[in-house]
């Protein structure tokens, strides 16, 4: 109905929107997202009307704007590529498939990637990066362990989380990026008795981190604390490893990907970020460069992984996207609108010659 010159879905669940430029070099991509409600992991459902939507303005705001772009006949230099991808929590498979399966061939020519999301009208170029750890020890614990710290499982366990809730309150800080953050998501047990050599127990962390701290570096750490707490029992070994969420959507193909988002913040005098600000600023809008604290977007893949040139703009407060879900007047959304036509015009837009008013 908007125009589009070409719609499909993929397999993963990918709605994917074209409106074709005069060449077929330098595309621009914009991507929005749903948020796949965790009660219906085991099948994800076909987009539709009474779909968990928790980010309404950054979809409705790429379609329109690409729409408006099409019909105000403004000419495109390469393809305008709108993109809605699912995403689990912590679990990006949606990004993925779409760049290694539809974008695929177009990857080292896609001139930026504008991520839909709030950001009050800034132009965000970064934010922390989040994964899903667990911490598994297996083996079987001396009798005195069980003893002093109580036969049940829980009584077990307790020493490493208490360990890890005293590392959570000495971690790093980034000026713009803000705190990382560590929370313990839940716990696994699985044998009969402590005793038994198959015993087997989980913790499973929450971590969010910045960029000077490396995945491999948390994960090695979170090992030599649970080797530190189990120091005196020799029939224990530890290992840490990413969570893998393994999902299968409707069309019945089956995913496994890391619970994982890598942090990412790109640097401001990047010309897709610089001629972006420009268009905003040359028409009236207070815009300036920032980034999200607490947010987490497909960045993670698209600049963290893959190096394409990455901004997220949108209506709407970080904050009230967090806390309360979208709540985007229509004034603010018409506004998004336009905004997000200006920055695709800026660095798609067919340049135009001619007589200016001031020559006439």
């Amino acid at each position: 109905k908007l125009s589009f010159d070409l719609v499909k879905k993929d397999k993963a669940g990918n709605v994917i929107g074209l409106i074709k430029g005069y060449e077929n070099e330098n595309p621009l991509v914009t991507v929005s997202h749903i948020n796949v409600n965790s009660s219906v992991r085991g099948r994800l459902e076909q987009l539709r009307g009474n779909s968990p939507l928790e980010c309404k303005s950054g979809i409705v705001s790429a379609l329109y704007a690409a729409a408006l772009m099409k019909r105000s006949m403004l000419p495109l230099t390469g393809d305008l590529i709108v993109c809605c991808v699912p995403k689990l929590e912590c679990c990006d498979f949606g990004i993925k498939y779409l760049f290694d399966n539809y974008l695929k061939s177009r990857i080292r020519k896609i001139k930026g990637v504008i991520l839909c999301e709030p950001t009050d009208f800034k132009i965000n170029l970064g934010h922390k990066g989040r994964m899903e750890y667990e911490i598994v020890v297996k083996g079987r614990l001396k009798r005195n362990f069980i003893e002093n710290r109580g036969i049940n499982m829980l009584g077990a366990m307790f020493p490493l989380i208490n360990e890890l809730e005293k590392v959570s309150k000495e971690l790093p800080s980034d000026l713009n990026l803000g705190r990382s953050d560590l929370r313990i998501k839940d716990v696994h047990y699985r044998g009969d008795q402590l005793r038994d050599e198959n015993t087997e127990f989980r913790v499973v962390v929450d971590r969010v981190f910045i960029p000077e701290e490396k995945e491999d570096f948390i994960l090695n750490k979170a090992k030599v604390i649970a080797k530190t707490v189990y120091k005196q029992e020799p029939d224990i070994s530890v290992k840490t490893v990413v969570a893998n969420e393994h999902v299968k959507t409707y069309t019945g193909l089956e995913l496994v990907s890391a619970k994982e988002f890598k942090p990412w913040s790109m640097e401001g005098h990047k010309p897709f970020a610089m001629e972006s600000l420009k268009a905003l600023t040359e028409n009236g809008f207070r815009s300036d460069f920032g980034y999200w604290k607490q947010l987490i977007t497909e960045g993670s893949y698209t600049y963290a992984q893959l190096g394409i040139p990455t901004l997220g703009f949108g209506a709407g407060t970080e904050e009230a996207a967090v806390s309360f879900g979208e709540m985007v007047s229509l004034p603010k959304l018409e506004r998004e609108i336009y905004a997000h036509s200006l920055i695709v015009q800026r660095n798609i837009g067919m340049p135009t010659f001619g007589w200016s008013s001031d020559d006439i």
